[in-house]
């Protein structure tokens, strides 16, 4: 009887997330809210957070994956990984204004102007704190969430760093050219700001995760 805890509960909890994101959507489609999603072209700016509508997915894919995990469930990001993500977002223990507002502080963790203003200084142990816990929330969490294909190392810490500095909407468009067999340059190159400041930098970085995720597995340490 304890074997069947576990997939029961998954199941309960699969049940609930559904029932309760037909209603938030059916409630959403009366207001016209999907219509607006849907039809923007508008590219997501980079470390924005997940809506209610992501979080309702996570958990229907978290809740799937205990009792039918995709290869990625297990994954975690490689130490190598880990330093290429924290290479793009630098560090910094006073909060730092970003061109298209709000702030980050630490290792990438961002503060929306329409939240709660950032501390005025972390240490160094907080940012690495923050720093696994984005890794794991912003990045690997979306990557089991929307890959359902097999990945190398190489290719995991890739996505995961493309998914960190995405919103999980923009990342479900590299994550399903993925899953459809295709390298996700085109996709990932959506997500570069054109024509704003911020173009060159991430450029900079699609170009990086999509050479690391061509890397052969076998010469990644």
């Amino acid at each position: 009887m304890a074997d069947l805890k576990a997939p029961a509960a998954a199941l309960l909890l699969l049940g609930a997330a559904y029932y309760y994101r037909r209603q938030i959507s059916n409630q959403a489609q009366e207001l016209g809210i999907f219509d607006q999603v849907e039809t923007s072209d508008q590219v997501e700016p980079e470390n924005t957070g997940s809506t209610w509508a992501d979080e309702i997915t996570a958990t229907l894919f978290e809740a799937k994956n205990l009792f039918a995990p995709t290869p990625a469930a297990g994954m975690k990001t490689s130490a190598a990984g880990l330093d290429h993500i924290a290479q793009f977002e630098g560090l910094s223990l006073t909060p730092y204004r970003l061109g298209d507002g709000g702030y980050t502080l630490g290792r990438g963790r961002y503060f929306p102007d329409s939240g709660p203003r950032p501390p005025d200084r972390i240490d160094l142990a907080t940012a690495d704190a923050w720093f696994a816990e984005d890794v794991a929330t912003k990045g690997e969490r979306w990557v089991k969430a929307y890959v359902s294909v097999d990945l190398t190392q190489p290719q995991f810490d890739a996505l995961v760093s493309m998914a960190f500095n995405l919103s999980p909407k923009s990342f479900k468009t590299i994550a399903d050219q993925v899953n459809a067999g295709q390298d996700p340059e085109a996709a990932a190159l959506r997500f570069v700001r054109a024509g704003t400041n911020l173009e060159r930098g991430l450029r900079r970085r699609r170009s990086a995760e999509l050479a690391l995720y061509r890397t052969d597995p076998s010469l990644y340490a």
